[in-house]
């Protein structure tokens, strides 16, 4: 039985939310070890530190290489003064090709012209005040790899108050592998695209990764539209109906 174009649509948002849920399913063994090593010190009385997230470190480097080429980075971000010795931290790895990960390290001093304040991240502050996942992008990383990449970070929690976030970063490249055979099975110009009309996938050269497409955030007959079923993202799979869309 041949779908209509309405269910082939449908069935393509949902492939896209199947290639959301791994990325965070796989963050869940980081989650658990950070919020049960941090609440043990808890229930001991006193506040963790940057040695107790150190912990974390065979943790993360395995997340990586389980991943592959999946995560580019992957690790834990803290909330401001939740250890006891630094104000800001992160325990974050990245991938470095054959010399195996190594740590980010970013300018986290509030007097320096040059601070990074993650709190004021969108990737954070979803999180911190909505108390789910997010994923953010595609953007291109300055502060890290320099790669088009995708943000995913679920809210870590200690015996119930948020301390941070857990996350990865995943190159768009290798996101895009999981997506493009169910766009491709749409025919046509099909995409997938953010609130904000940025393209992150597309099965056509005619949209690039990136790309600003705010036409095809409009409500007509040119486009058929499908919302990613998935709390963690603002996405919608667009197929473009007709030329008149431009």
């Amino acid at each position: 039985m041949t779908s209509t174009p309405a269910t082939g649509i449908v069935q393509c948002s949902d492939s896209i939310r199947d290639a959301v849920e791994p990325v965070f399913a796989a963050l869940t063994v980081l989650e658990t070890e950070a919020r049960e090593r941090l609440s043990a010190i808890g229930r001991k009385g006193r506040r963790p530190g940057t040695s107790d997230l150190a912990a974390l470190r065979p943790t993360i480097r395995a997340l990586l290489r389980e991943q592959g080429d999946r995560f580019n980075g992957t690790g834990v971000v803290m909330a401001p003064d939740a250890l006891a010795d630094a104000p800001y931290h992160l325990e974050w790895w990245q991938r470095t090709g054959d010399q195996g990960p190594r740590p980010l390290r970013l300018n986290l001093d509030p007097r320096s012209e040059s601070f990074y304040d993650y709190t004021l991240k969108p990737w954070f502050v979803t999180p911190r005040d909505d108390g789910h996942g997010t994923v953010m992008g595609p953007y291109v990383d300055l502060h890290c790899a320099g790669l088009y990449i995708l943000t995913f970070t679920r809210p870590l929690t200690v015996l119930g108050e948020f301390i941070g976030v857990v996350g990865a970063d995943v190159p768009v490249a290798a996101f895009e592998q999981l997506v493009i055979p169910s766009l491709r099975h749409l025919g046509g110009e099909a995409v997938v695209i953010t609130s904000e009309g940025r393209v992150l996938a597309a099965n056509t050269p005619t949209w690039a990764v990136g790309e600003i497409a705010r036409e095809l955030l409009r409500h007509d007959a040119a486009v058929e539209r499908a919302a990613v079923p998935a709390l963690e993202v603002d996405w919608s799979v667009v197929r473009v109906k007709s030329s008149a869309v431009g």
